[in-house]
């Protein structure tokens, strides 16, 4: 098989991943795919076949066309992924996370990324990748000049993985991750696919570059010591739930998902709106040889004879309050979707934290958690690649115990009302109770509003 085959979990995730990445980007990337996202009515593919195929349709095929374009132009994509993943942000920033590191791998602490941010940074990126993909890869290298790094990889990035046994444990033991490789003079962004092949070769760890024919791009690696092969790949998989290779819950897909649909539905109910504030007038009128019709005035008066009739073709808008009900329901989803994983868990007793992992359900505690855990792995995956003594590797360290006030929690869910009530007109009635129905509060209208207009601090 291929280089570039992929793996069916990631073929089961990738539309969804793909979602994602374009509510992130937002209306731009969403609009920019087109029937993807926005199918075509079946008046506007019936409008084009006929304009293909019928020589004296009214309209010519670009015309068509047009009414799908002016759809598009018309609806409006929510950003309510983007904005809630922003706040979630904003409380994670403010936990410190508690690190040990031996001598050795002191550096790390200052410069971990590859592009040269500290751990707090690569944490940050890590719980935001977890949040908006469920998963992110992050591999143990080394620099030209001998300098530990960690490289991070989107979750569309790792195609392909393999486990096995490996002297009775479960391990990692194929991994393919594609990079993009800057192609053309230096002015150009193109750029082509590479093939980072990550396995166990005999028990040893082994590194090849490949293209997308699957040729070898440079000569393959054995990293490690003379002293100390590794026996191990030393790339983890973080996940919104645990830290395994397989894939993981998204936490904000309810979110996106319900954003899409009110953009679909936006469509509709823009272009009913429209519709409705210009009609399509009419005419009746069988004129005589010594008639003519006539139109005059700036706002169109007609002459049409004595027995002539007009009127207007006028959309009555019998569906737009239905269109307008089903995206304040597509809003109040993404509420509840949004208060489930900013739903902190503070209190979270480990057998509880246990149970919400069974029930593949995630919240920002949880998905903060997992990412400390999964870089402490990492970082012990660099004192093993040192060989250091076993003592001084366990007594690495990089954890974060999220501590979110119920005040702090509160403001941040007040946030992202706020940024669905400037989308649209929503009533506070119902936005309050699905913030009680999602189990994030049980304060009363009032007290919510207080908080809504930020008149209650932290120390409240």
């Amino acid at each position: 098989m291929p280089v570039t085959t992929t793996h069916p979990q990631y073929d089961d995730k990738l539309t969804d991943w793909e979602l994602m990445r374009d509510s992130i980007e937002g209306e731009g990337a969403i609009k920019g795919a087109g029937i993807g996202y926005l199918p075509k009515t079946s008046g506007q593919l019936a409008l084009e076949h006929q304009a293909k195929t019928d020589e004296s349709a009214m309209l010519s095929l670009d015309e068509a066309r047009e009414i799908y374009q002016s759809y598009k132009r018309r609806a409006q994509y929510p950003l309510w992924v983007k904005d809630s993943l922003r706040t979630m942000m904003g409380l994670v920033s403010r936990q410190e996370p508690e690190i040990n590191l031996p001598t050795s791998l002191a550096s790390l602490q200052d410069e971990a990324t590859a592009d040269g941010f500290p751990l707090k940074t690569l944490f940050l990126r890590a719980v935001r990748d977890l949040l908006a993909y469920g998963r992110q890869p992050l591999l143990a290298d080394w620099d030209g000049g001998g300098r530990p790094y960690v490289a991070a990889y989107g979750a569309l990035d790792a195609i392909n993985w393999r486990e096995a046994d490996v002297d009775g444990r479960r391990d990692l033991v194929l991994s393919v991750l594609r990079e993009a490789v800057h192609q053309g003079d230096e002015f150009s962004h193109d750029s082509e696919a590479r093939y980072r092949v990550l396995d166990l070769n005999e028990g040893r760890y082994r590194v090849r570059l490949l293209d997308e024919h699957g040729e070898a791009v440079g000569e393959e690696d054995m990293p490690g010591t003379n002293q100390a092969p590794l026996d191990f790949i030393p790339l983890v998989f973080l996940g919104s739930t645990d830290n395994n290779a397989d894939t993981d819950e998204i936490p904000l897909l309810t979110m996106a998902k319900a954003a899409l649909k009110s953009y679909q539905l936006s469509a509709d109910y823009y272009t009913s709106l429209h519709y409705t504030s210009h009609p399509q007038p009419w005419i009746a009128a069988d004129l005589g040889e010594d008639e003519q019709f006539s139109v005059s005035g700036p706002m169109a008066a007609w002459n049409v004879g004595k027995d002539g009739k007009v009127g207007y073709l006028e959309f009555q808008g019998a569906g737009i309050e239905a269109n307008r009900t089903a995206m304040q329901d597509q809003r109040n989803t993404a509420l509840e979707a949004g208060a489930r994983v900013i739903d902190a868990g503070a209190e979270e007793s480990g057998e509880a934290r246990k149970a919400r992992q069974s029930d593949q359900h995630t919240s920002l505690y949880s998905v903060v958690v997992t990412a400390a855990e999964g870089i402490e792995q990492l970082l012990r995956y660099f004192g093993r690649w040192l060989n250091l003594p076993q003592a001084d590797i366990d007594a690495i360290a990089f954890k974060v115990e999220p501590e979110f006030t119920k005040a702090e929690i509160d403001a941040a869910m007040m946030g992202i009302v706020r940024d669905l009530r400037l989308a649209d007109e929503v009533p506070q009635a119902v936005l309050f109770e699905s913030l009680r129905k999602a189990g994030v509060t049980n304060l009363a209208d009032q007290d919510l509003l207080a908080l809504l207009d930020g008149q209650v601090t932290d120390d409240e």
